[in-house]
């Protein structure tokens, strides 16, 4: 099995990005940019990967991690090396030497910005590294001219490179070519560590060149091969909030045909938002605004009619969300049905078959199979038994003014319409409550309880108020 230690440079400020955070944090589809480079580098099955962190180095550290915590991806071994100053690519690559002291291999070079680039690409390039019998090989892609890329001179069959211009360095000749650096390299490592070491800063810039090397091992008659991208979307880097904007629009293209393709329906998806963490069962139905974020999963068969924004919320078989509900670390059983308007707060779990309608809220509720909450109803660190019915108008008032109170309801209970329960409190299995109550001790079994003032009746006292 081949050895592949791979190198992220993610050491960049990220200026026309606000500069307030690692430009590589930045957000696309859910994840940090860095997080989905990492997650290509990891389908590689690398030995050791290595990322470059300059500005905002305990952030960024901590992205990759948790990326890996959370099984967004599974990498043998993650490392991290500290650039002190910001002196070039070359100058990146050179302070992570101290992890490929023991290392023997090819060593891939990401950008932590390019988040687009497929596992498909990294793979033909390393087979075409191989076959050519390369010392080392680069991604490129075409651009017209002018553009602000490093060109590639190749030598005078086409077959190899001789070197990478620097736009800022280019002659006016040079400036014309439009087959440019898309800032991927695959090298060998015994030829990577002294290059590195040897280079110098006689540029305009001032900086040390990653791709300086390209020269080097032309010069040494190495052969130095440049695979052409099939698509140049994959090599785009995210510098201004206008990239990042492009950036995210292509991912979202991407997951919506994958999703089409495996067999979900969509009634309008240009106006669907999905995550690149979200999971979606074939003959699941969206219609359009709806969004889908974080974790979210949604089964076989789910309707979400549209307008809703579901947020790690698992939507089990049969379900259907009906128009303009919010959902967040909820988890919606088998043949329920939500809204339409309504709000499940986190820790909600709806059985089977339960039925949660119109301008209803719940947050740590769970309700067992068959239970309903119809309408107009705020439901509250509670648990409802299968079956019960919950009338309108109905609070669970779970706060005291200084801690949360639990409400627990019974299987098969009638909570008449404008109650309020106030907890801690419990009402037994069969038990009725009577509309317009305020109950405030436990209710038995098969029982009827209500609070209600005596009604009083004058009679003609609106005839004699209207004279």
């Amino acid at each position: 099995m081949e050895n592949i230690a791979i190198l992220v440079l993610a050491a960049g400020l990220g200026k026309r990005l606000g500069g307030k955070s690692p430009k590589v944090l930045s957000s696309l589809g859910g994840f940090p940019l860095l997080q989905h480079v990492l997650r290509t580098a990891a389908a590689l099955a690398p030995s050791t990967t290595i990322v470059i962190t300059g500005f905002g180095r305990d952030a960024v550290e901590a992205a990759a991690r948790t990326g890996q915590s959370t099984g967004f991806y599974a990498l043998p071994k993650l490392a991290f090396v500290f650039q002190q100053e910001q002196l070039g690519t070359g100058d990146a690559v050179k302070s992570a030497l101290s992890e490929l002291q023991t290392f023997s291999g090819t060593v891939v070079i990401l950008s932590g910005d390019v988040p687009l680039l497929r596992t498909e690409t990294l793979n033909r390039l390393l087979q075409e590294h191989h076959s050519q019998r390369a010392t080392l090989s680069l991604l490129t892609f075409k651009c017209a001219a002018p553009n602000p890329y490093g060109v590639i001179i190749r030598d005078a069959s086409g077959r190899f490179v001789e070197q990478i211009v620097e736009k800022k360095d280019c002659s006016p000749e040079q400036s014309r070519i439009e087959e440019v650096n898309g800032g991927v390299y695959a090298v060998d490592s015994a030829f990577l560590v002294p290059a590195i070491k040897n280079l110098t800063n006689n540029n305009a810039q001032k900086e040390y060149y990653l791709t300086d090397i390209v020269a080097k091992a032309a010069a040494e008659g190495q052969r130095v091969v440049a695979v052409l991208a099939d698509d140049h979307q994959e090599l785009l880097g995210v510098n201004t909030f206008m990239e990042l904007a492009e950036v995210k629009r292509i991912m979202l293209n991407r997951e919506i045909a994958i999703l089409i393709e495996n067999g979900v329906e969509f009634a309008d998806p240009a106006s669907v938002y999905v995550d690149s963490g979200v999971k979606v069962a074939a003959g699941v139905k969206i219609g359009p605004n709806v969004q889908l974020r974080g974790r979210t999963e949604i089964h076989a068969g789910a309707v979400i009619e549209g307008s809703a924004l579901l947020i790690d919320t698992v939507v089990h078989e049969g379900a259907v969300i009906k128009f303009a509900v919010r959902s967040e670390q909820a988890v919606i059983g088998k043949q329920a049905a939500v809204g339409p308007f309504a709000n499940l707060r986190p820790e909600t779990v709806l059985g089977e078959e339960v039925r949660i309608g119109n301008f209803v809220e719940t947050k740590k509720a769970i309700l067992g199979k068959g239970a309903k909450a119809s309408h107009l109803t705020y439901l509250g660190d509670a648990e409802i038994g299968a079956d019960s019915n919950i009338g309108a108008g109905t609070i669970t008032c779970n706060y005291d003014g200084i801690q949360k109170q639990k409400t627990k309801i019974g299987k098969g209970v009638f909570v008449g319409s404008d109650t309020c329960l106030v907890a801690p409190i419990e009402i037994a299995d069969g038990a009725y409550i009577g509309a317009g109550s305020v109950i405030t001790k436990p209710v038995p079994a098969d029982s009827l309880a209500f609070t209600r003032p005596p009604q009083v009746v004058k009679e003609g006292w609106a005839k004699k108020k209207r004279r």
